[in-house]
């Protein structure tokens, strides 16, 4: 066993400062429908109690030993798409499907020509607000905003206290899509792909006003709460769906100035990663700067080759499979948790993390081995 004597929140700060801590700190991105499986709680039950979403997720901390920090503090149900701005609808168990169902993203294209009009002029969020919201509500647009204002209530009254109490806190300030991202998701692929072959001047008038606008948002928050991290999602800017030249036009620049204007403020930017980037690491280590950004990989890329090719440059966090967590064996989620810790811990800058997501019909025996895996072993030796 390894001699526990940081923090949760001092071994975090440590693997950022692209140190050893006394451990690898162990941060899962441990979403709610994988918390209601481990519980034995159904889906439509607990999509539709947010307070019974929270008392699972906090049992099943307690029960398996716990990590050391969060994603955030609320539960993240349907609605929550509504909070974060996200530009897309959200079909919810024992709401608008069965009730042993997962939740569900339907993807459509809510965004339309004419709107990167109002976008420019507007910005991202007044935009949503006053516009995109009301497409993506069904039914009575009141309740809707009153159920995200009991989320915004729950997590600030209740949640917040219970996991601070456990000696846990979030480690970022605010998590958003990148501005490319956001704009995938409410043109949808499709259409999106269209503009940026077709139609590249609409997609370029719009990206540095809400980049500017995001840029704002995480500096109110950072200056809000004192979280000195901020998390900038991207799932679909990678070689595996664009060429390089997409990617250098359409998103390196505006991840330039987010990662440029929170690494002045001394805010370490998480890059959430989905797909292979593989042929794009080598701009990373070109364009930002050394450590003020984390790669959180979600397995699709390979994280040995990307610690060999940006070790010393870049911290990382990853990257248990969902397939591993679902269908592998206690013994393969422990062998993996070390190749993890020796392959790209050995010298710091490793938080053990899953891959994108903790999977919804994660075993629990598997979920136990990742966790005591990442407690227990030291490792840290470079294979």
């Amino acid at each position: 066993m390894v001699d526990e004597a940081m923090t949760c929140g001092e071994r975090v700060a440590a693997a950022l400062a692209m140190e050893r801590p006394d451990r690898v700190p162990i941060v899962p991105q441990f979403v709610m429908g994988t918390a209601l499986r481990l519980c034995d709680v159904t889906p439509g039950r607990g999509y539709s109690d947010p307070e019974l979403a929270h008392q699972c997720m906090l049992r099943v901390f307690d029960q398996y030993g716990g990590w050391d920090a969060l994603y955030q503090t609320g539960p993240d149900v349907a609605d929550s798409g509504l909070a974060a701005r996200q530009p897309l609808r959200f079909l919810a168990p024992g709401r608008d499907l069965p009730d042993d169902a997962a939740l569900q993203v339907h993807e459509a294209e809510v965004i339309t020509l004419a709107d990167y009009d109002l976008i420019a002029e507007l910005g991202w969020a007044r935009f949503y607000d006053e516009v995109l919201a009301s497409r993506l509500i069904d039914g009575d647009a009141a309740e809707a905003a009153a159920r995200v204002t009991r989320l915004d209530r729950l997590a600030r009254e209740r949640c917040a206290p219970d996991w601070a109490a456990r000696g846990v806190a979030p480690m970022y300030a605010a998590m958003e899509a990148h501005p490319f991202f956001t704009l995938s998701l409410g043109r949808s692929l499709l259409r999106f792909t269209e503009d940026l072959y077709f139609r590249p001047q609409l997609v370029e008038r719009v990206l540095p006003a809400m980049t500017r606008d995001l840029i704002e948002r995480f500096s109110r928050k950072v200056a809000a709460t004192g979280i000195k991290g901020v998390l900038l999602a991207e799932e679909r800017v990678s070689a595996f769906h664009y060429p390089l030249r997409i990617f250098d036009r359409f998103w390196a620049p505006y991840t330039v100035q987010i990662v440029d204007a929170m690494w002045s403020m001394g805010v370490i930017t998480t890059l959430h990663l989905d797909t292979d980037f593989s042929k794009n690491l080598p701009w990373f280590r070109q364009h930002l700067p050394r450590g003020s950004y984390v790669l959180q990989l979600d397995h699709t890329t390979d994280i040995f080759a990307a610690k060999e090719l940006l070790d010393g440059h870049a911290m990382f966090h990853g990257d248990l499979p969902a397939a591993m967590q679902s269908i592998g064996r206690p013994e393969d989620v422990a062998a993996y948790v070390k190749r993890l810790i020796d392959g790209v811990g050995y010298n710091g800058g490793f938080i053990l993390g899953v891959a994108c997501n903790t999977a919804p019909d994660c075993r629990p025996e598997n979920f136990r081995a990742f966790l005591e895996t990442g407690r227990s072993y030291a490792g840290g030796r470079r294979p």
